[in-house]
């Protein structure tokens, strides 16, 4: 028995409270890309009780200031400002890494800065690091970064970084970190210099055998180890 077809505009022509409904479910791509389908699902996804809640969701420390903000604009127009500034911060930090960069390593010095000033900017987020450090199109050294600030200054638990990590298929990625240390001194003799180098995944690094590696990242190029650097494996 040959099926009738489905009633033209049957989406369209939902009550707005049920389209609202729907579209307060969903994460900021799935409501631009649901906007884009009629002027009423247009109309469900431009509301401000949708972008309310997505504001709130990724930025809740700004949460109260954004509603005295949005007696002059809209909802939508305050996360797309608040997402533009979060981009202009992090991509500086980005550009700053890239231009420490010495042929493809990165001094510890730079890494730690990096995490810094990322800690300085007001408001940023878990989602804010998975948009703009996970991304595939930058190295693994930003990735780590991100990971690296989600684990210490964001409290994020490891296991939901590597959940993140691996939405952004990024996961597999591999960084370098090389260590100097000092030789000691025995019997009034100096011991050489000693090298390590550990290759490590991304996805490894939020895991038990990955901790010793971030402490030692966390540490720098302080006490035994003279010099600390990193950067992305193969």
């Amino acid at each position: 028995m040959e099926l009738s077809p489905a009633p033209a505009g049957r989406w369209a022509d939902l009550p707005e409270d049920i389209a609202l409904a729907v579209a307060s479910r969903l994460q900021e791509a799935d409501v631009c890309a649901l906007g884009g389908c009629s002027r009423s699902w247009r109309a469900a996804c431009d509301a401000d009780c949708v972008w309310e809640r997505l504001f709130r969701c990724r930025w809740p420390a700004a949460a109260a200031e954004a509603a005295v903000a949005s007696r002059v604009q809209g909802r939508k127009a305050l996360y797309i400002n608040q997402h533009r500034r979060m981009n202009v911060a992090i991509s500086n930090v980005v550009e700053f890494v890239g231009s420490s960069l010495n042929n493809g390593w990165l001094e510890s010095e730079c890494y730690l800065k990096a995490i810094a000033d990322l800690a300085l900017t007001a408001d940023i987020g878990f989602l804010d690091v998975q948009f703009f450090l996970f991304s595939r199109n930058h190295s693994a050294i930003i990735n780590l970064i991100g990971l690296h600030f989600s684990i210490a200054s964001l409290h994020v638990p490891p296991i939901e970084v590597s959940k993140a990590l691996q939405a952004r298929q990024v996961a597999g990625r591999k960084v370098c970190v090389n260590l100097l240390k000092l030789g000691r001194w025995f019997y009034g003799f100096r011991l050489p210099d000693e090298h390590e180098s550990h290759k490590i995944s991304l996805s490894e690094l939020t895991m038990a055998e990955g901790a010793e590696i971030l402490a030692i990242l966390n540490r720098g190029a302080v006490h035994e180890v003279f010099r600390l650097q990193i950067s992305w494996g193969t």
